[in-house]
């Protein structure tokens, strides 16, 4: 019987990621940036780290003369973790990598380091004259994945750090709407016609006639980038780029037409692929979200990939207009546009 908990999850990842290890060795062995991309920050996410949120994680942070790979923020500005990724099978008992270790530790005065491979992960709870062993080595491929996770979510979890990032990540996206909707109004704002005019005493009087600002409509169908806020909408028709019309019925079936038209289009589209707001999950990804995340499966170069769908009606609307933007002009003959009505 399978058991279903967050533990049990973030175990069945760490199984994902020693399965992805083997499956594209001979690049992760060469490469440190892609074995970082799908070896290291799958288990970061995981641990609620918002690989996207430089308040939360700063990539290649600089200590002085020292970089380290990931700096992780705790809610008051302060570095608590570093996680230093090497290539995968790269020798971790070098010398000179634990002497920048030692560096970076008395520099930024932290006490927890990681040391990866993406397979093995070395912590290092605390140097000491002489002592460059680490505290911890955990190693995804011989290992129990159960006790890894156990420690890995103990010792390296966001939320001893973040306790109440769950509302911050809400409220996050509520800003972002609310952004969203001012910026609708101030261009709705700035297209008002106004006409002044006077009595003939000389008497100045605002006789004030206003135009208001309407999407750009042909046929019933409204571009995406004029939509200023969809909430309480519901789509019908979508018209990409190639003047194609697609029967829909939900927002997220416009950003996943718009992805698929991107993909299609696009050979050279990076995975994993941050969405336009940020978020802690990418938008297009090697790994599939936890579960209970809405996602789709495509296929992209021959690869698996994984679309994230969690999003609101604006926030799918602002991420197919994102992944447009990565269409050659040769393949864009018309803006993209929905036909879409109130509930």
């Amino acid at each position: 019987m399978k058991i279903e908990s967050p533990l049990a999850n973030f175990t069945e990842l760490l199984a994902r990621v020693g399965s992805s290890a083997g499956l594209y060795a001979s690049t992760l062995q060469s490469n440190e940036a892609a074995n970082r991309a799908i070896l290291v920050d799958p288990v970061i996410r995981a641990l609620g780290w918002n690989t996207g949120n430089p308040a939360m994680v700063e990539v290649e942070k600089t200590f002085f003369q020292a970089r380290v790979d990931y700096a992780l923020y705790d809610s008051n500005g302060d570095v608590k973790v570093i996680i230093e990724a090497k290539k995968l099978c790269e020798n971790l008992n070098n010398q000179s990598i634990l002497l920048a270790l030692v560096n970076y530790a008395f520099t930024s005065e932290v006490k927890d380091i990681f040391l990866t491979d993406g397979i093995l992960w070395h912590h290092f709870s605390g140097f000491e004259p002489g002592k460059l062993a680490p505290s911890k080595i955990l190693d995804l491929g011989n290992d129990e994945l159960v006790e890894v996770a156990a420690y890995l979510v103990q010792r390296l979890d966001a939320a001893r750090y973040w306790p109440d990032e769950k509302d911050v990540d809400e409220l996050s996206q509520q800003i972002n709407q609310i952004q969203n909707s001012v910026a609708t109004l101030e261009k709705e704002l700035s297209q008002l016609k106004i006409v002044v005019g006077s009595d003939k005493a000389g008497v100045s009087t605002s006789e004030t006639a206003i135009q208001k600002f309407e999407p750009k409509t042909a046929n019933g169908f409204t571009e995406l980038d004029q939509i200023g806020n969809a909430k309480n909408t519901q789509p019908s028709k979508l018209r990409l780029p190639d003047d194609s019309i697609i029967s829909i019925d939900y927002w997220s079936e416009v950003l996943r037409e718009c992805v698929k038209y991107t993909l299609a289009h696009n050979s050279n589209i990076h995975v994993p692929l941050p969405d336009k707001a940020g978020r802690k999950i990418n938008l297009l990804d090697t790994q599939p979200p936890q579960k209970g995340v809405s996602y789709v499966e495509l296929d992209y170069q021959g690869k698996l990939i994984f679309l994230y769908e969690n999003y609101d009606s604006n926030n799918c609307i602002a991420n197919a207009i994102y992944m447009l933007s990565k269409v050659p002009k040769q393949f864009l003959n018309s803006p993209v546009a929905v036909v879409f009505s109130k509930r």
